[in-house]
């Protein structure tokens, strides 16, 4: 009987052992699409162009479709590859905070994830910022602080310095400030009047609106104290990179406001832009300008080609053929890439020949604009004095070129950076200025000598402003005793490009 349990046993243990395993049937891989396939060229380009290529890992093309299928957005997946760049502790992320990609929507507009702007623009041209004309109106005005060159808002005339008292009719566009139980203005951490936030929201709503509208009406204060009501249309604009350019009277000091390194080549824009820069440092070089002020407070970047030609017509003569800067790209850049990243030397152009340049910057100025201040600053180029509203400039040493992913996507790697003739480089937290703290005065328009920023300059080269001074080619308003108090809308990002 127990030999016969043990039989049995056995053949049941076979039974079971022979039993086949029955597995889900194996879904295929699907075929890559379209949107695949851009994805794992995003991924490809970035590895082959990125300054820090070490970081991403090498993978074959079916390895790339395989990672890039996890992520539903192009941005994701670029998103993800900034990531793997070094830590840096300034910014509390990934170094590489500068890549995007241009991406064109099914209605052919344009969704720019780092909100480039090359050489046109939409809209009216008009940023502006928050105002307190005195303590005991207890309100901020919007003001105009910067009217961009080319645009409707310049086209009709509207300056930097308006103060704006009707918005599309709307003459309800103050917002009250906090006080605190004693009846007292409040201010916060940093000695900012603080704004009601309700009426606040309101007030920039309206705004925001307008600005997307395709027609704008606004009444203003000008800074020459005149009440103006301007109209105008939303359109497409090329840019007009200088804002403004004098000379100061009894003086050999001149003045120049340039907003973006528009592209200086055989178009007609590029020709005009070139031409204009030649006519302007022309007339200084025949007034015998000595000092020059360079106001590039919201200049955010541009062609590298136009930063080399503008120093080229700044620089002393003594200092042709001398090494302005040179590039540090990756290997395969180095030996695969046709474009031209070879040292740069100074070619000297025009007459000019200045002693001292002093350069008005903010946190807003950065890419070409920095790399201009860098590739003058040996002191044995150019005497460079740096003119801050805070402390520093925005900080981006690094530049790159488009790469056309298809007809709708382009991606602009993190692909190069630069280094003057001293080796100075790496200002990821910006550039450090000579002075700081020195307000940006915006109910005072470009060129006006009595602008703060402006007026530090002039002090420092010697001249001294008076009531009565002016410059030759601009008016100047009554003195306002506002502050500033905030920005509504600041000019979108310009990138350093290496063109073409």
């Amino acid at each position: 009987m127990n030999l016969y349990k043990y039989l049995l046993l056995c053949c049941l243990g076979i039974l079971f052992a022979c039993k086949k395993e029955i597995k889900p049937p194996i879904e295929p891989t699907p075929e890559p699409t379209e949107d695949d396939h851009i994805k794992a060229d995003i991924y490809d380009y970035f590895n082959k162009y990125s300054l820090w290529t070490e970081q991403i890992p090498d993978r074959d093309e079916d390895e790339r479709l395989a990672f890039v299928r996890q992520y539903r957005s192009n941005s994701a997946v670029l998103n993800t590859l900034m990531g793997l760049t070094p830590y840096y502790d300034g910014y509390k992320g990934s170094i590489d905070r500068f890549s995007f990609l241009d991406e064109s929507g099914a209605d052919g507009s344009i969704s720019r994830t780092n909100g480039l702007r090359m050489d046109a623009n939409d809209g009216y041209g008009l940023y502006l910022s928050w105002g307190i004309l005195s303590e005991t109106e207890e309100k901020a005005y919007p003001v105009v602080y910067l009217v961009e060159g080319g645009s409707p808002g310049q086209a009709i005339g509207m300056t930097r310095g308006s103060i704006v008292l009707e918005w599309n009719d709307d003459d309800e566009v103050t917002v009250s400030l906090q006080k605190d139980e004693q009846g007292n203005l409040v201010k916060d951490i940093n000695g900012n009047y603080v704004m009601v936030r309700a009426e606040y929201n309101k007030v920039l709503a309206k705004i925001n609106t307008g600005i997307k509208g395709s027609s704008l009406k606004i009444k203003v204060i000008t800074p020459d104290d005149e009440e103006k009501t301007y109209t105008m249309t939303y359109k497409t604009y090329d840019i007009d990179p200088v804002l403004a350019d004098t000379i100061y009277e009894d003086s050999n000091v001149g003045y120049m406001a340039y907003t973006s390194f528009e592209e200086i080549d055989n178009s007609v824009m590029g020709k005009k832009n070139k031409e204009r820069i030649d006519n302007i440092v022309m007339s200084f070089a025949k007034a015998n300008v000595k000092d020059l002020i360079l106001d590039l407070r919201y200049n955010t970047g541009g062609y590298v080609e136009t930063a080399e030609y503008l120093a080229n017509n700044l620089v002393k003569s003594a200092t042709d053929g001398k090494l302005m800067f040179t590039y540090q790209i990756n290997d395969y850049l180095m030996q695969h890439n046709q474009r031209d990243f070879q040292d740069t030397y100074f070619s000297k152009k025009g007459s000019l020949e200045l002693e001292n340049l002093y350069v008005l910057v903010t946190e807003n100025t950065a890419s070409a604009a920095e790399l201009l201040i860098n590739i003058l600053k040996p002191k044995s180029y150019l005497n460079v004095t740096l003119i801050a509203e805070g402390n520093r400039t925005y900080g981006k040493p690094v530049g790159f070129f488009p790469e056309k992913i298809n007809d709708d996507v382009t991606l602009w790697v993190t692909s190069f950076k630069t280094i003057n003739a001293e080796g100075i480089t790496d200002y990821w937290e910006g550039m450090s200025v000579d002075y700081g703290g020195v307000e940006d005065y915006i109910f005072r328009d470009f060129g006006d000598p009595k602008e703060t920023m402006i007026a530090k300059a002039l002090s420092l080269a010697g001249v001294a402003t008076t009531n009565s001074m002016r410059a030759s080619s601009r008016k100047t308003g009554t003195v306002k005793s506002g502050v500033k108090a905030g920005i509504i809308n600041q000019p979108r990002k310009r990138d350093m490009l290496k063109n073409k």
